[in-house]
């Protein structure tokens, strides 16, 4: 059996932090790659604040480097606390453009696992969440974390996928 593939959806809330942890935890113990995603979405206007402020909108390359920038951070603050046998782990970072359940789904053609937070978000009382557009289109298994696992501890032993 070749080396597994997780990817984890990393938004920067705290539940796909927490997912990020796991999915590092997991592939520490058994050997599995991490392709950790962040999708964005340009901004190619501002609403009335930018009237008001006169900010000009940055432009598309400004944009996916703070996108970048933000992914890097967050794969550096979620590998600070990890095992240390997670640490060697071989993570790949990916920036992609457009809307996170689409980017996601298509990012985990032929992976093992697909791994994202479920926040408690107004916007997903309102829209369907992205977990839920993973669920439901993705050609590999999904595991979503639910909002209560990131008051919880992590530890190694939580990094294990359940039969």
């Amino acid at each position: 059996m070749g080396e597994q593939t997780l990817v984890v959806g990393v938004d920067g809330s705290p539940a796909s932090y927490t997912a990020l942890r796991w999915a590092l935890m997991y592939a520490g113990r058994t050997g599995a790659r991490v392709r950790a995603v962040h999708c964005w979405m340009p901004v190619v206007m501002r609403g009335w604040e930018a009237a008001v402020t006169a900010e000009s909108v940055p432009s598309p390359a400004v944009q996916v480097a703070r996108a970048q920038r933000q992914l890097a951070e967050i794969v550096s603050a979620a590998l600070v606390r990890v095992p240390k046998c997670a640490a060697g782990v071989d993570l790949e970072q990916k920036v992609l453009r457009g809307p996170a359940g689409p980017g996601l789904v298509c990012s985990a053609i032929g992976a093992d696992l697909l791994v994202v937070g479920h926040g408690p978000r107004v916007a997903e009382l309102l829209h369907r969440s992205v977990s839920w557009y993973c669920v439901r289109h993705a050609h590999c298994p999904v595991l979503v974390i639910p909002p209560v696992m990131t008051r919880r501890k992590l530890t190694p032993a939580a990094a294990e996928v359940p039969r």
